[in-house]
């Protein structure tokens, strides 16, 4: 049962993003779904009512950070809607770089995207308590109605064995994988039900003889 909250083409207000746990290895047991990590900052975009904003995960709104990212997202097909994704800078090997991020924001020079992993309210209806596969669903069907892709890209996941997503990843040198149990409603904070695998996991120890 979906609980409406806001009218139709009103903005939501911000919701402070769920979090990924730190461990060693991908969970080996139950549905999880596995996802690329992004090297960028956390972003949490509210449209509504003619407006896009964007909030850092703390709720600083950067929206002039990343204005070329407002015109796109007033262009989805729906009167209103809260994402929540990773705006980065890819490479030429679609690899998201920290460092070309933060020289596109200081010099207001980069091809920004915004890859967004979930979708929490949509035209007036709050999607937090369905289970994570159906709201990426849902996210999937609204960015595939807009017709013209541009720099508001849908963050696929996978289902097979999450090892070999992340030997994969780390093979590409990506960041690592986030691995999100399928089942599971949104809940602000941090989670056991959001796990974050990064790829350079081993430590450098000092023998002394």
């Amino acid at each position: 049962m979906l609980m409406k909250t806001r009218t139709r083409g009103t903005i939501p207000p911000f919701v402070a993003p769920q979090l990924a746990t730190l461990v060693d290895a991908v969970p080996a047991e139950g549905a999880w779904l596995h996802e690329i990590k992004f090297d960028g900052y956390r972003v949490m975009a509210s449209i509504g009512g003619g407006q896009a904003v964007l909030r850092t995960r703390k709720g600083l709104d950067w929206t002039d950070k990343f204005a070329p990212l407002v015109e796109p997202l007033l262009k989805l097909p729906c009167s209103s809607a809260l994402l929540d994704g990773e705006v980065a800078v890819a490479d030429a090997k679609g690899r998201t770089d920290f460092g070309a991020l933060q020289n596109a924001l200081s010099t207001g020079n980069g091809n920004f995207a915004y890859y967004v992993f979930d979708l929490l309210h949509l035209d007036g209806e709050d999607l937090r308590r369905l289970p994570q596969i159906e709201r990426k669903e849902m996210l999937a069907a609204l960015l595939r109605r807009r017709g013209k892709k541009g720099p508001v890209v849908y963050s696929e996941h996978m289902t097979e064995s999450g090892e070999r997503v992340f030997r994969h990843a780390c093979r590409l040198n990506l960041e690592g994988v986030i691995s999100k149990r399928a089942d599971a409603p949104y809940h602000s904070g941090r989670t056991k039900d959001w796990l974050k695998i990064k790829c350079g996991m081993e430590q450098e120890f000092v023998i002394i003889g």
